[in-house]
């Protein structure tokens, strides 16, 4: 009876070291896996940041290749308008001398 007896405490000794290396995996592996969630969760921010960035810089540029295109229309505009003034000062000073001669 002695011997049963023996046998069943070193079973619940070797139940409980057991239990203990099974709670410390689980503190092991609760480390990595917040680790590796950190990790992550890092990585994703940083591709986010990347993303909005690479978004930014698309704006950007689409904004200043617009503002060229307004630009350039701009400067067409005046040169047409610049063009105009001209042929319509030549016409009036044709008028004015036209004028002046008595025609």
């Amino acid at each position: 009876m002695e011997e049963v007896i023996k046998e069943i405490v070193d079973a619940e000794k070797q139940a409980e070291k057991r239990i203990e290396k099974a709670k410390e995996d689980a503190k092991v592996i609760v480390l990595k896996a917040k680790e590796d969630a950190k990790l992550i969760e890092k990585e994703i921010i940083q591709e986010a940041e990347e993303k909005a960035k690479a978004l930014v810089e698309k704006a950007r540029l689409e904004g200043e290749e617009e503002a060229k295109k307004i630009l350039e229309e701009g400067e067409k505009e005046v040169e047409e308008l610049k063009i105009k003034a001209i042929n319509n000062f030549e016409k009036a000073i044709s008028a004015g001398i036209e004028l002046i001669r008595g025609g």
